[in-house]
């Protein structure tokens, strides 16, 4: 399964790219390997919420729920995720990324802390 994720460069600039979970097992059923975690937390947003500029705390998994949100990353590009979108987020460093919440709904996002730098095993 190929994620949308926010990385930083040694400049500290935030900007997406793909990373890759691998999934294994019969063709009715593919599953990941079993993933550690730090903590996992649910949020809703109004629409109009915004967080500026900021790097994540730890490395995450973010899923949506209900709701859409728009990211953007430092060099200006934006992407928009909504219900059912699943991305990860490690830009630990640097000048981070600008989160939105848009559209007329209440956004619900499901957040899972990965430990380190949040790769997948």
């Amino acid at each position: 399964m190929i994620f949308t994720n926010i990385a930083v460069d040694q400049d500290g600039h935030s900007y997406f790219n793909e990373v890759e979970i691998a999934q294994s097992g019969p063709p009715r059923r593919i599953s990941s390997k079993n993933q550690d975690v730090l903590y996992w937390q649910m949020a809703v947003s109004e629409p109009g919420h915004f967080v500026d500029c900021a790097p994540s705390v730890d490395a995450k998994v973010l899923a949506v729920l209900s709701g859409q949100i728009d990211v953007i990353v430092s060099n200006g590009e934006v992407r928009h995720f909504t219900r059912g979108d699943i991305f990860t987020a490690r830009d630990l460093t640097g000048q981070g990324h600008i989160t939105r919440v848009v559209g007329l709904e209440p956004c619900a996002v499901l957040t899972i802390a990965m430990p380190g730098d949040g790769q997948f095993k």
